[in-house]
């Protein structure tokens, strides 16, 4: 991941909850899981900058996007058991991979919104 794209997502990101009139933390993480950029607008809550950064770390790591992460858990109680013990996995909606031709090279989470926009705001930073 270079920091063209870096830069393209945390614009694209932050145009979006611009559209939708909302503050947002914006976090990008490697295929690792360690930060390589982080965006906070002005009124954004102090919480969502811990809650962007671990939806960015779960769906880079899990390959999957949060929400979806969220709803396996509740499927499938010993996989929930399984994420509790993990503070870095966070299953609520606005954490999306990153994959350049097809491939995940990261992760990208959204905070600040409610879950909806979080969600829609990450979806839209992604989108080709």
């Amino acid at each position: 991941m270079n920091q063209d794209l870096i830069d393209r997502l945390l614009t694209t990101g932050l145009a979006a909850a611009t559209e939708r009139n909302v503050a947002v933390t914006i976090s990008i993480v490697d295929t690792g899981g360690h930060l390589r950029a982080v965006v906070r607008q002005a009124e954004c809550s102090y919480f969502a900058l811990e809650s962007s950064r671990k939806k960015a770390v779960t769906a880079s790591q899990l390959k999957l996007p949060t929400h979806v992460v969220g709803n396996l858990s509740q499927q499938f109680p010993a996989l929930q058991a399984a994420f509790t013990t993990n503070p870095d996995i966070l299953g609520l909606p606005g954490g999306v991979p990153i994959r350049v031709n097809g491939q995940v090279v990261g992760g990208l989470g959204v905070g600040g919104g409610d879950f909806a926009q979080d969600q829609q705001i990450a979806e839209a930073a992604v989108a080709d």
